[in-house]
């Protein structure tokens, strides 16, 4: 039998930031022991506050993980998580597992899979959706890739903060592409809400009024549902997700397009406003300021 279906594995957990936190807490609910690193030590304090363990550096800890998640930015960060200056790869044991849940380039993700595998470590792809709300109530959508025996080990970490954990298939890289495209819908429907409100503020149309008919019927949206309250209420300083998220994710759509030779120019719009609203010095407010961007681009004269 598979030791580790007796004795639940030790984590390393990378990057205890908005979703972090939420998957922290569900992977020690379920009675895994959580050792977590991140740059801020605010993050570390909440941590042990909530009965995890903390490390000051990933090399350190890392001697007792078995499998290390990530839940960092970008491949940016994955990269110096990993391989940079005191990265975990030269200390983690041979046959440890990497899960990555990062939005991040298709092709970055498949190299990242050779690398693991020449320095004896699994790796499993794995990006979410759900936001800071479904990493603290346990049900993100996972998009899976990785070779089955990693996926196996894998799945039971990820079932603890993921309600819905689809596979598609054995090369990773795949679960990346799979996220593409996710923000790609993603993007384009928050962008459309955005212009779609803006018009109607610009028209004197009662704001919330107009929220919930465009709720109630075939126009309606996640996206809207969720972001469209901020935007009637221009309530953008409270993050859940920044501007400058959706100008990294709709630049990785931009790339995997351009790779594949498909035109995309519905999601290149839609990229173009995220940058307007971040060239207006938004980057760091709410994603839902893409509004604020179309009411101030198109005031009346």
């Amino acid at each position: 039998m598979d030791t580790l279906t007796e004795k639940k594995p030790t984590v390393g957990l990378v990057g205890l930031g908005a979703m972090g936190r939420g998957v922290a807490l569900n992977l020690m609910r379920k009675g895994y022991r959580v050792i977590g690193f991140d740059v801020n030590p605010e993050a570390l304090t909440w941590l042990k506050s909530q009965g995890g363990e903390t490390a000051q550096s990933l090399s350190s800890a890392a001697h007792d993980v078995e499998v290390l998640i990530s839940f960092v930015v970008n491949d940016v960060q994955t990269e110096s998580v990993l391989f940079g200056e005191g990265g975990a790869v030269g200390a983690l044991k041979r046959g440890a597992l990497v899960i990555t849940c990062s939005t991040m380039p298709p092709s970055y993700v498949q190299d990242l899979g050779e690398r693991l595998a020449e320095v004896g470590l699994g790796f499993v792809d794995a990006p979410v959706t759900g936001g800071k709300v479904g990493a603290e109530a346990g049900t993100l959508t996972v998009m899976v890739a990785g070779e089955a025996t990693h996926v196996h080990r894998a799945t039971p970490l990820l079932e603890t903060f993921g309600k819905r954990v689809f596979v598609l298939g054995d090369k990773p890289g795949m679960g990346s592409q799979m996220k593409v495209i996710n923000q790609l819908l993603c993007g384009v429907h928050l962008a459309a809400a955005g212009e779609a409100l803006a018009l109607a503020h610009r028209s004197g149309l009662p704001m919330e009024t107009t929220l919930e008919i465009l709720k109630s019927g075939a126009a309606s949206s996640w996206m809207l549902g969720d972001r469209g309250p901020r935007m009637v209420q221009q309530s953008f300083e409270d993050v859940t997700s920044a501007v400058d998220i959706f100008v990294k994710d709709l630049g990785l759509v931009a790339d995997a397009a351009r790779q594949a030779k498909f035109p995309a120019p519905i999601a290149q719009a839609a990229f173009l406003d995220f940058l307007g609203a971040s060239a207006r010095g938004w980057g760091k407010w709410d994603d839902s300021a893409v509004y604020k961007h179309y009411t101030e681009l198109f005031q009346k004269g």
